[in-house]
């Protein structure tokens, strides 16, 4: 998927590692520390990126 943003000259903007997070019943991943670390970086990155763009 993101060499299909790339190739259409979409900016892809990333995180420590990949950018998402198991859990096996609802509620679960809230034990995952670093599933939502990796995600809180992704929302500052995306933040930062739209803040330069608009």
């Amino acid at each position: 998927m993101a060499y299909w943003y790339i190739i259409n000259d979409m900016i892809v903007p990333g995180s420590t590692y990949w950018n998402i997070g198991f859990a096996g019943a609802k509620g679960e991943i809230e034990n995952d520390k670093e599933a939502l670390a990796t995600l809180d970086r992704l929302c500052e990155n995306i933040y930062w990126l739209a803040s330069k763009i608009s």
